[in-house]
């Protein structure tokens, strides 16, 4: 996400970890390490947050030797990251929204962690901006924008493309035009989409995540998977419909104001059964009628900036 977050106002110096060499054997994942905490180290800082609670981020915010580590308490965190905060944070819902979790590190620093719908937090160059624009309105202003893809880990969590083409086939037929936007290895699952889908149906132009951001941010309307893709669409006030696959939707799904529709088939949910379990029917088997009917939603709402 540095690409995202690069020349943000608020921001002074980005530490980045090289997860590549974390990959390429111990010698270079210890060495890694290694160099990361030091260039933190030297730094000075006073607090660190913790948002990943994996053994990962507790071993390297350790070796930072920051005086107060914030983190996740034990049972809100995994890989027992807890042993290497020395602040605990206690989550009232282990599965609530990911916004609202990631505000609750901020309670012990004394500051306000009521969300603000209206500090995204997000920030764009001018020419990103220009730049998505001129390609929306060049593509005569379509209203919904979706994303079919998912990393590859999680590929069960796609909804099938077949139903995507009838979806937006049959939108197009409403005279609703639609762009399918991708990220790395998605292209030719997109682009497939979009030349099955018909002539309302465009497939969007490769972008860094900064012109996916303001491009998005351009829609009236937007459905797609669980990814990035999906918070920058609702977090810019973009009416948002999203594919949930086994977490509980209430961790995923957009907050209000923004209008939003969670696609989900529940029939198939088998309570009490680790996400990692659960059957992909959760999502291939929502039907083309139901994401119809909330793409319809969405596109009649308003959007929630205005």
């Amino acid at each position: 996400m540095h690409p995202l977050l690069d020349g943000h106002p608020a921001i002074d110096r980005f530490h980045i970890l090289r997860r590549g060499e974390l990959e390429g054997g111990p010698r270079r994942a210890l060495a890694e390490i290694w160099r990361i905490s030091r260039e933190i180290r030297e730094e000075g800082y006073e607090v660190v947050l913790d948002f990943h609670g994996r053994l990962k981020s507790g071993v390297l915010s350790r070796l930072t030797g920051v005086s107060h580590r914030v983190g996740y308490g034990r049972g809100d965190s995994t890989e027992a990251n807890w042993l290497f905060s020395n602040v605990h944070v206690k989550l009232e819902d282990h599965w609530e929204n990911r916004v609202l979790r990631f505000l609750h590190l901020l309670a012990p620093l004394g500051i306000d962690t009521d969300y603000d719908p209206a500090a995204n937090g997000m920030h764009l160059k001018a020419t990103d901006r220009a730049k998505a624009v001129a390609w929306y309105e060049g593509a005569r202003r379509p209203e919904l924008a979706v994303y079919p893809g998912t990393s590859l880990a999680r590929a069960a969590e796609r909804w099938p493309p077949d139903k995507w083409v009838e979806l937006l086939s049959r939108l197009g037929d409403e005279e609703i035009r639609s762009a399918v936007f991708w990220g790395p290895a998605e292209e030719d699952l997109s682009r497939q989409i979009a030349e099955r889908a018909g002539e309302s149906c465009k497939l969007a132009p490769p972008t860094t995540l900064k012109e996916m951001l303001a491009t998005i941010g351009c829609f009236r309307a937007f459905v797609g998977s669980d990814t990035a893709a999906m918070h920058m669409a609702w977090m810019q006030g973009v009416p948002t419909g999203v594919f949930i696959g086994p977490k509980p939707p209430r961790t995923i799904a957009p907050l209000e104001p923004v209008p939003s529709r969670v696609l989900r088939a529940d029939e198939h949910y088998r309570e009490g059964v680790k996400p990692s379990r659960q059957p992909p029917e959760i999502v291939s088997e929502v039907s083309v009628e139901e994401a119809l009917a909330a793409a319809r939603y969405l596109l009649s709402r308003g959007r929630a900036d205005g």
